[in-house]
């Protein structure tokens, strides 16, 4: 739903269905954003940050944003650019995502 959304929005959307698939696309394919769960099966979005700003690809610095189903702190202070809570608020997510710059070409 999150896809088709962001899509109908205007977004050009790469789904991952893994932290370690979402690294190779993020390698690959220079992205603006990246929207990671805090908790996956195996290497989860804390992973998917570290390795990413550890690459050193066009993407390394996109920002990265948590998604949470758990009610806890924020992880701003984890080095994401931001946290939403699940069920996401897709017009919140949209407008916060409208607001970057873009980085890709």
């Amino acid at each position: 739903m999150m896809q088709e959304y962001l899509t109908a929005c205007g977004a050009t959307v790469l789904p991952a269905f893994s932290a370690k698939a979402a690294l190779v696309l993020a390698k690959t394919i220079a992205v603006d954003a990246a929207l990671v769960d805090l908790r996956m099966p195996g290497e989860d979005g804390r992973w998917f940050l570290h390795e990413l700003r550890a690459s050193g690809t066009r993407s390394a610095n996109a920002a990265v944003f948590a998604l949470s189903g758990e009610r806890h702190d924020p992880p701003e202070s984890s080095g994401f650019a931001g946290y939403f809570l699940k069920p996401v608020d897709l017009d919140r997510l949209v407008r916060t995502l409208a607001t970057l710059p873009r980085r890709s070409t």
